[in-house]
C-alpha cells in the first residue's frame, strides 16, 4: 500500500490514504460518507450480474492500489466467503459492476447513481 495520493489520467484525485486504517476513494460507485472506507468495518455491496443484482453485507479486510487499479479484499458476513472487488481508477464513465455503501449513506436517501 502506498501512502501517497493517486491522481488518475484525467488529472482527478481518486485516492487519498488516511493511515492507519482508512482510505478515501472518489469514484461514483463508492457510496459512503465522504467516500471513506475503513478496514474491518461493515458495508453493503451491490453486484450487477447477468441474472440480476446481488446484495450482501461484507466486512472490508484490506485495500490495495497498484497500476491504476483499486482492489478491495472483502468477506461476506453471513457466508464468510472472501473475494476481491477491483476497479480501474482511470475509467471516467458511468457504468459500474459493483458498488459499496455504508448504512448511514443508505439511510440518508441521498444515493444517486447512473449506469
Amino acid at each position: 500500500m502506498s501512502n501517497a495520493k493517486y491522481i488518475n489520467s484525467s488529472g482527478r484525485k481518486v485516492i487519498e490514504y488516511y493511515p492507519p486504517d482508512s482510505i478515501m476513494v472518489d469514484l461514483h460507485f463508492i457510496l459512503t460518507q465522504n467516500r471513506m472506507l475503513t478496514r474491518n468495518m461493515p458495508y453493503m455491496v451491490l453486484e450487477k450480474r447477468i441474472a440480476g443484482d446481488h446484495v450482501t453485507a461484507i466486512r472490508l479486510l484490506e485495500f490495495h492500489e497498484k497500476d491504476g487499479v483499486i482492489s478491495l479484499s472483502v468477506q461476506e458476513l453471513e457466508s464468510k466467503k472472501k473475494y476481491l472487488l477491483s476497479a480501474n481508477m482511470d475509467y471516467d464513465g458511468d457504468m459500474w459492476i459493483w458498488s459499496i455503501a455504508d448504512y448511514p449513506t443508505l439511510m440518508a436517501g441521498t444515493v444517486k447513481m447512473t449506469g
